[in-house]
């Protein structure tokens, strides 16, 4: 979810009273949560609408919905174009768009334009990755531009915050440098924009130069958009374009770029027959419900011609515009009818294997519980690891790997809850990966005092005779999770079903658990087909 927030009295001093007294009947039409508290407005939005994640985007389109102030213009000129890119950045940073914006000196908006930038960088760019914004003070600086690729040794200029050295030291030392570096991948070379004086004013996508640094009294402004994804490029591209143009200032596309003209009021058709298919009916001013939605539209002969605008990067295609239609209609106005076809569902035998052996461990007061998929590879440094499923660039190590077994999130659940009164019984049944291949296991965990190995193996008994009506030998196995010689393998005549056991201390440690641990994990879908014999 997207947050966007502000001051109310600022919020009501940007917008209009008007505008801002629509903001809840609006959220009821386009689908967002609205929040006041402490004199703060806050919307939460899907990430499906990123054209309006601002409040300057969001008059401009409750202008269009309410007031009819629909889009005829193109809201954009053409200019020449200013920046030429060298075949060299190609392997590095293959896309780059570019434009410029005129108006009055920034302001207020230059904090508002700075956060916008970083909100693009998180949701769009992926912290960067695929797309990077740079910002410029375009009278300080001299066109054309060059995109292209410089030793980081000798190329040497002073950051917007005024740290001066090589584009090396840049990468090593300042903050961006060390957040940002590994989205370089050449070890000699960095991309840079240079003017024509050979000024630096980025080094895309780690920071900016000081020679172009915009501040409040910033009236025209350069926009470089580079990145490895062209659709995130694209995307950034029109977002931040329409949000200078909604905030006031006039926009300058060149006309070279026919990949970034093209898009903007692109054209979708749609028929009569997929309207009525989706919505159950087709409103009689569709037109007009298209055009307060922001959408140019012509008739048919079969259906409409709808021009989308460059910052709906979520329409796709008929489907969107006809939901679109659907919100501006109201589908509370839409009657429901009942559905043509009818059925009734069945279990899904798994399912039901499932609900059996749930309802045999509830029985002797064992307790369902859950635990993350993903895991910590620190664990598996005493266990080992065969998922073979690592997470490349995870947001916390602590789950940077896919479980190759369930007993670990089990063991994370007892060391939180270690306070608890004991014993504690606990299993859980779910989804693993081994070696590759997903699995579906049981695992069962007694905490006590003086857990044994007797009391698991008196569980697995009582398991095993009421689902397969039989026992299971266990056969001395060296696990490092395991206490030597008070554990092994569970073995159904040839079938090896899954491990049992007291459990390491050196483990139990680890995790701050003082009282010793039995347990058992199985793999079900062994069980399972041994139950469907």
């Amino acid at each position: 979810m997207v947050v966007i927030k502000e001051n109310k009295d600022d919020l009501i001093h940007e917008i209009g009273i008007n505008y801002y007294s629509k903001l809840s009947d609006f959220a009821g039409i386009i689908g967002y949560s609205i929040e006041e508290e402490n004199n703060e407005v806050k919307l939460e939005f899907n990430p499906d609408r990123p054209d309006l994640f601002s409040f300057y985007a969001l008059k401009s389109n409750m202008k269009i919905f309410y007031d009819g102030n629909y889009r005829i213009k193109p809201l954009f000129e053409k200019s020449d174009k200013l920046i030429r890119v060298d075949n060299i950045v190609e392997s590095e940073r293959p896309y780059v768009m570019s434009f410029v914006a005129r108006g009055k000196p920034l302001g207020n908006y230059y904090s508002h334009i700075i956060d916008y930038q970083e909100k693009l960088h998180e949701t769009i760019g992926k912290s960067r990755k695929k797309m990077a914004i740079g910002i410029h003070d375009l009278d300080n600086i001299s066109p054309p531009f060059l995109f292209t690729m410089r030793d980081k040794k000798t190329l040497e200029f002073t950051t917007y915050d005024n740290f001066h050295g090589t584009a090396g030291e840049i990468l090593e030392k300042h903050d961006k440098g060390k957040q940002y570096h590994q989205l370089i991948s050449s070890d000699e070379m960095v991309p840079v924009i240079l003017d024509s004086k050979e000024d630096v004013m980025s080094m895309p996508p780690i920071i900016n130069g000081l020679k172009s640094k915009i501040g409040n009294n910033t009236s025209k402004l350069f926009f470089d958009i580079t990145g490895t994804d062209y659709n995130a490029v694209l995307s950034a591209f029109y977002l931040f374009a329409y949000e200078m143009a909604y905030i006031g200032y006039e926009v300058l596309i060149p006309d070279a770029d026919r990949n970034t003209i093209n898009y903007d009021w692109r054209k979708i058709e749609i028929t009569h027959k997929e309207v009525t298919k989706l919505m159950g009916l087709e409103p009689e001013n569709t037109v007009i419900l298209l055009r307060k939605m922001g959408y140019r539209c012509e008739v048919t002969s079969g259906g409409y011609r709808v021009n989308v605008p460059g910052n709906r990067i979520d329409v796709m295609g008929p489907v969107d515009i006809i939901e679109d239609i659907a919100k501006a209609y109201g589908y509370w106005r839409i009657p429901a009818k009942p559905l043509k076809t009818s059925g009734t569902g069945v279990p899904y035998t798994p399912n039901e294997d499932e609900n059996i052996i749930k309802g045999i461990l509830t029985s002797i007061n064992y307790q369902e519980v859950r635990s993350f998929i993903l895991n910590s590879e620190d664990f598996y440094r005493k266990t080992g690891y065969s998922g073979d499923v690592i997470i490349t660039n995870p947001k916390s190590l602590e789950y940077s790997v896919i479980r190759d077994k369930l007993y670990p999130g089990i063991i994370s659940l007892l060391a939180i809850n270690k306070r608890r009164k004991l014993p504690l019984k606990i299993f859980e049944i779910g989804q693993v990966v081994v070696s590759g291949n997903q699995e579906s296991h049981l695992c069962v965990l007694y905490n006590n005092s003086k857990a044994a190995y007797s009391d698991i193996y008196a569980v697995l008994e009582y398991l095993l005779a009421r689902t397969i009506n039989a026992g299971a030998k266990v056969l001395q196995g060296n696990y490092n999770e395991i206490i030597s010689g008070r554990g092994g393998d569970i073995v159904y005549e040839n079938t090896t079903l899954g491990i049992i056991g007291e459990m390491d201390p050196s483990i139990l440690v680890d995790f701050g658990i003082q009282n010793p641990v039995a347990f058992m994990e199985i793999n079900l879908d062994k069980l399972r087909n041994i139950i469907e014999k």
